[in-house]
């Protein structure tokens, strides 16, 4: 739980949960709005082209979320046959939520690699304004990546089956589709014991590392 992870700083859940709620509405909002200029104006009859996170919030996703630090929202719905090429329109959408947690991993790395070049150590004072922005800065470039690593995997209800299946023959989409429940249960199993993090891990640094590579001296000029 992350309670137990955040120790004797538990109000920092306020900061993950925050940052949580934004990055995984942006996330589906991305989807909607690329289904949207593809030609399906289904998820934005329904609202989803927002940041309103109870636009996208899921409960069970959330609670995820507080147990083993990766969760999920309620999916974007979208009709391919809106779309001129159903598969090729399905990929664009699915990618369109990953890379804009990509995006925004980059974004929050700016903020973070200047205050912490600036000024740490850092006080222990929670309300002084460089703790609060390095607060919601890490948690946002680590939720970031965690988000787009995570949804490439090629495990339903995640974007990365979407992109995986789309570009399948029709047989073996089926074939797939039919075992969509044993594998989102495979899923909830990887995340609750742990497995998953132990898998996803090494990746997460190693974006995170490549990003910084590439923002930190950018900061180091400016400092």
């Amino acid at each position: 739980m992350l309670l137990q992870q955040f120790g004797d700083n538990p109000e920092l859940i306020i900061y993950w949960f925050m940052v949580f709620a934004f990055s995984i509405s942006v996330h589906e909002s991305a989807h909607a709005y690329a289904a949207y200029l593809l030609g399906d104006p289904t998820a934005k009859e329904q609202g989803r082209i927002s940041i309103d996170p109870l636009k996208h919030l899921d409960l069970f996703g959330t609670l995820m979320m507080l147990i083993s630090f990766i969760g999920w929202a309620k999916p974007v719905p979208i009709n391919p046959s809106n779309f001129k090429n159903k598969k090729a329109g399905t990929i664009l959408v699915s990618l369109a939520g990953p890379l804009s947690n990509l995006i925004l991993a980059v974004l929050f790395a700016v903020p973070f690699a200047y205050v912490t070049l600036k000024y740490y150590p850092l006080e222990n004072n929670p309300l002084n304004p460089a703790v609060i922005v390095y607060n919601f800065a890490l948690y946002g470039f680590v939720m970031n990546i965690s988000l787009a690593v995570f949804n490439f995997l090629p495990l339903p209800p995640l974007d990365g089956s979407k992109i995986f299946t789309a570009v399948l023959p029709s047989k073996y989409y089926f074939k797939i589709m039919q075992y969509h429940n044993v594998t989102f249960i495979i899923l909830i199993l990887l995340l609750y014991t742990g497995w998953l993090n132990k898998i996803i891990t090494p990746v997460i640094g190693g974006v995170q590392s490549a990003i910084l590579s590439v923002i930190v001296p950018i900061i180091k000029l400016i400092v």
